[in-house]
């Protein structure tokens, strides 16, 4: 051990202690005072246990600025379900209350439990960018408030309203000052009056307490160290075995949790990467698709244009008009194209509040707006009586709904009784909506391809091959999915999609 470490420091500020306190303590109290002091000792422990975990001012609005970063990319997607998970994960590491997660609309989101009973409240009170640094702290009573920016790079989502619970450590340091002022008062006399008889035997009792302490500090400090150089390396494998019953050993299960909160800390970040690096590939496809599907028309125009410089000078003003009328005709062809890729990206940011919408009135409406294309191929449309009440953003499901009957009409064109069905079944604890068509049907190794981008599985069919891929991201956008059935060419196809309930 080197001199004037800090397990000989410790051991020298012990012993002088114990020759003030101890050697008094000892022969003015007794047995009595032994067991008082026992009782104080757990409490002392409890109460250090505990306050080690208290919550201080900038702990709070670090913590505050981490559930910003943390929450940001749930709630800029409105996904409910991960905004939960979120939740769930801060309840087990703070004493919280209650979790309010609020939109930019001023309204309750969630508030992290299954049944979301704060759902579309207004909370009262400021927002926090009315308060210092995107942060509010309020105390009422035994509990504090925290009002947080949930944002990132620059934009914001919306705020949270998190209530923390007093922590049990207050009460604690309480109980242990009457404590300590209770056996100050009785037992101050005797100590006063024996202090000088134990003096000496205190004296020896502490050297050799030095000594024994100067051991016992000693090593496991030195393995904290070592441990500290190993997660500063980067391993984080490596656990302290240090099992003391006392502070140290609750120093050394603390370092122990924080090694494993931080293991799981990387693996999220891993996990983060790998989503960073599938969705960077989804947007490749995604560029290539759109390049590619908008440079045909180009070709068209420029094609077509020639032509016409070409028939122009021969003076063959007929093939003009028809070159010129494919060139308006791939134009209009890229301006639909246009027109569908900026409804498809402003699907899941521009969201309406969400409503309480009877889908069977809804189904009827988008009927309505197709009912020139199903009156022109006698298509028949049912609707279940019984369709339910659902909670969404009523244009966007409209607009999902209508292109789903749009595209049935399609693929049911010169069928003998062309027929769709709009209705709901019960898929265990799912419930399952659907339309449902009587037409081509579809191969079963393109159920999935039909929603990329641009698909279009008969090219001779009327569309750019937006529909789909629009309805499929209006329903992950109200946080359900999306997908096709069928058994083959001939047997018809059904384009199913759920809900969360409200």
């Amino acid at each position: 051990m080197r001199l004037g470490g800090i397990g000989t420091r410790y051991a020298v500020w012990i012993a002088a202690l114990a020759i003030a306190l101890v050697s008094t303590t000892l022969v003015a109290a007794g047995f009595l005072a032994f067991r008082e002091s026992r009782v104080v000792q757990a409490e002392i422990h409890a109460t250090v246990a505990a306050a080690r975990t208290s919550d201080e001012e900038e702990a709070l609005r670090k913590t505050a600025t981490y559930l910003g970063a943390t929450l940001f990319n749930a709630l800029y997607q409105l996904d409910v379900e991960r905004l939960n998970d979120e939740i769930g994960q801060v309840r087990a590491w703070l004493p919280v209350s209650s979790f309010l997660v609020v939109g930019n609309d001023g309204r309750v989101l969630t508030d992290g439990t299954p049944a979301n009973e704060r759902y579309g409240d207004i909370p009262p009170g400021p927002r926090p960018e009315d308060g210092s640094r995107g942060l509010l702290l309020s105390r009422l009573g035994e509990e504090t408030e925290i009002r947080f920016a949930i944002a990132s790079g620059g934009v914001t989502a919306g705020w949270g309203v998190v209530t923390l619970r007093g922590g049990p450590w207050q009460a604690s340091l309480r109980r242990l000052e009457g404590r300590t002022a209770m056996m100050w008062a009785s037992h101050r006399s005797s100590l006063l009056s024996l202090g000088a008889v134990a003096f000496a035997v205190t004296l020896g009792l502490g050297l050799l307490t030095a000594v024994l302490l100067s051991r016992s500090l000693a090593r496991p400090l030195t393995e904290m160290s070592r441990a500290a150089g190993e997660i500063a390396a980067g391993n984080l494998d490596n656990p302290l075995t240090l099992e003391s019953p006392d502070e140290l050993g609750d120093l050394a299960r603390a370092f122990n949790r924080m090694a494993r909160d931080l293991r799981v800390h990387e693996e999220a970040l891993r996990a983060e990467r790998a989503d960073l690096a599938a969705k960077n590939a989804e947007l490749e496809r995604f560029t290539y698709t759109v390049s590619h599907d908008l440079k045909s028309p180009l070709v068209t125009i420029r094609g077509f244009a020639g032509l016409a410089g070409t028939d122009l000078a021969a003076g063959n003003t007929t093939r003009v008009r028809q070159d010129l009328g494919r060139i308006v005709a791939a134009a209009d062809k890229m301006h639909r194209l246009l027109d569908d890729l900026l409804e498809l990206s402003r699907v899941g940011r521009v969201v309406h509040p969400p409503e309480d919408v009877p889908l069977g009135d809804l189904a009827r409406e988008a009927v309505e707006l197709v009912k020139g294309q199903l009156g022109e191929n006698h298509v028949v449309v049912e609707i279940a009586p019984s369709l339910p009440v659902v909670r969404a953003d009523r244009r966007r499901l409209l607009e999902a709904l209508q292109n789903l009957v749009e595209n049935a009409a399609k693929f049911t064109a010169g069928e003998r009784e062309p027929r769709i069905t709009i209705g709901a079944r019960q898929d265990g604890e799912e419930r399952v909506f659907f339309v449902r068509d009587n037409g081509r049907g579809i191969e079963p190794r393109f159920l999935e391809k039909v929603f990329d981008l641009f698909e279009k599985l008969d090219p001779a069919i009327e569309g750019t091959g937006v529909g789909l891929a629009l309805v499929r991201r209006i329903v992950e956008a109200h946080g359900g999915r999306a997908w096709a059935e069928s058994d083959g060419p001939g047997h018809g196809a059904t384009f199913c999609f759920t809900l969360p309930r409200a």
